[in-house]
């Protein structure tokens, strides 16, 4: 082993601020070299450190062990805390009344269009009937294109039909489960006491 240089701002300190940075970084240059190893010795060699004694080893195991446990521990904290940032912002959204168009959060039913989504458009007393797209591309001495989208009541998630029942007015069929309304309550009949 070599000895390592001393770093010392002596002679330095004597001369001009520019000769100071130039000896301070010529010593920086002897300190790097001294930390690369004595002369002579390739890069590729390392120095073979004596291995440890058996309970400084069983230290560095158990560190091991206690150091990938926190970070698995971390990591499903992690998709943990995203699971739920992700069903929070999701129950906040208006899925309908009793929640039936829930099933189609984060699926994706692609039509390439330049119109508008403005608001859900069925009556006041089912809003969620249908859907209104509107502001689309005007047409020639006509109004903007618009398109009306019924939500209908099926088994499968699917456009059945369009048509242009006015000029540059357009009307879609989407069926879907999530416009399925729960059959009104059967009132029961009632019970008599009599013979």
């Amino acid at each position: 082993m070599h000895a390592m240089p001393i770093m010392t701002t002596g002679g330095c300190q004597e001369h001009k601020p520019s000769h100071a940075v130039f000896c301070l970084s010529v010593r920086c240059t002897k300190l790097f070299r001294w930390l690369q190893g004595p002369p002579g010795k390739s890069q590729g060699e390392e120095s073979e450190m004596p291995p440890y004694d058996d309970a400084t080893q069983q230290l560095i195991d158990a560190a091991e062990v206690v150091r990938n446990e926190y970070e698995s521990a971390s990591k499903s904290l992690r998709e943990i805390e995203d699971t739920i940032r992700n069903l929070e912002k999701e129950i906040s959204l208006d899925f309908g009344s009793q929640g039936e168009f829930s099933y189609l959060y984060g699926q994706c039913y692609e039509l390439s269009t330049p119109e508008i989504w403005n608001t859900w458009a069925g009556p006041e007393n089912d809003k969620f009937s249908a859907m209104k797209y509107d502001q689309g591309t005007g047409c020639w001495q006509g109004p903007n294109r618009s398109t009306l989208v019924k939500l209908l009541c099926g088994k499968e998630t699917v456009v059945t039909s369009t048509s242009e029942p006015s000029r540059c007015e357009y009307l879609m069929e989407f069926y879907t489960p999530a416009a399925c309304q729960q059959p009104a309550e059967i009132p029961q009949p009632e019970e008599h006491d009599e013979l």
